[in-house]
């Protein structure tokens, strides 16, 4: 009888231990897994395009910043949404960071409408003078406060360029012709205003409504261009060269705030770092062989007259958005 309760007693300790480091093993792991943080980044574009690649160098720096404290979870191709969709997930948690054209913002602050303003700058030293000096910390800071949305970093893009069905050599030839653009309110006034009829759209549909006949053209730079494979579905590359809207990696702010000081820093500091020299350089070295790769695959290359396109649009910003004639004019001053 002594030996059965003393087996007994064996058994029960056994498990007792067996529980306890059970407990205390889950207990780790969780806490394990709780020093990581993930975030979820969403963009529309195809992996082979210029930022959609830029986007994997963040992510690695990121990484490599924090120790793998912070991971970015990557989801390309409008795989979590358009871009309105993307933007939007910031504030409701089913996005925490969205890279994109710069215009999008507008949707949300009145101060983003200035990204999208046609024919604002000289070239893309101008670009690179104001986005990434104290005019372009004055304009995240305006944004942070109207949207709760805070900019990371801008990129270059390039300069946006018009595909379309049919010869473009002036304003008069863009008559009635359905050009798709972002659903942003100065794409689609200055698009009205040179004459066209301008189509917002999400992005992953304008291939197809292009083949189908749906509009007549868009309007993007190169490099989407070039991997879209617009030169497929339309004959005309029009060098209009009429805005240069930077890409913007964007995360809320509320978001943000929440992440401790080192992250922020990690974050801000990999934002600014591997991926913007990448998009400065393929930007840069790209566009010659952009467009000698479209001219290949049978597009027709346009050099229309910008000075008429500049002239119809002479005071658009003073008539159509008041509201940004000053930072409008600090950059054209900025030259």
């Amino acid at each position: 009888m002594k030996k059965w309760f003393n087996t007994v007693a064996l058994l029960l300790m056994t498990m007792v231990l067996v529980v306890g480091c059970s407990s205390n093993n889950s207990a780790g792991g969780q806490e394990d897994s709780s020093d990581v943080q993930v975030l979820k980044l969403g963009h529309v574009w195809p992996n082979s395009e210029i930022h959609a690649q830029a986007v994997q160098k963040f992510k690695e720096e990121v990484e490599e910043l924090t120790d793998g404290k912070l991971t970015i979870e990557i989801y390309e191709n409008g795989s979590l949404g358009d871009d309105v969709e993307l933007l939007e997930g910031l504030s409701i948690g089913t996005a925490d960071i969205w890279v994109g054209g710069a215009g999008v913002l507008s949707g949300s602050s009145n101060t983003a409408q200035i990204f999208t303003v046609p024919f604002m700058f000289e070239n893309q030293e101008h670009f690179n003078t104001v986005y990434n000096g104290e005019i372009g910390e004055e304009i995240s800071d305006l944004i942070t406060e109207e949207s709760g949305n805070r900019i990371l970093s801008y990129l270059d893009r390039g300069a946006r360029m018009l595909t379309v069905d049919k010869e473009v050599e002036t304003p008069d030839d863009l008559a009635g012709l359905k050009i798709r653009v972002p659903d942003s309110p100065v794409f689609v006034k200055s698009w009205e205003t040179l004459g066209a009829a301008p189509t917002p759209m999400a992005f992953g549909e304008v291939f197809t409504a292009l083949q189908q006949g749906v509009i007549d053209g868009q309007e993007n730079p190169l490099s989407l261009i070039y991997n879209s494979k617009f030169n497929e579905v339309v004959d005309y590359l029009v060098k209009t060269e009429h805005v240069r809207e930077p890409i913007t990696i964007v995360i809320s702010d509320s978001k943000f705030q929440s992440l401790d000081s080192e992250l922020q820093e990690a974050l801000m500091q990999a934002a600014n770092g591997k991926a913007k020299e990448f998009a400065a350089e393929e930007v840069s070295s790209g566009e010659a062989g952009y467009l000698k790769e479209l001219e290949e695959a049978g597009m027709t290359i346009i050099e229309p007259d910008l000075a008429q396109f500049q002239q119809v649009l002479d005071g658009f910003v003073d008539e159509n958005f008041p509201n940004i004639k000053g930072i409008h004019e600090k950059i054209i001053n900025a030259n």
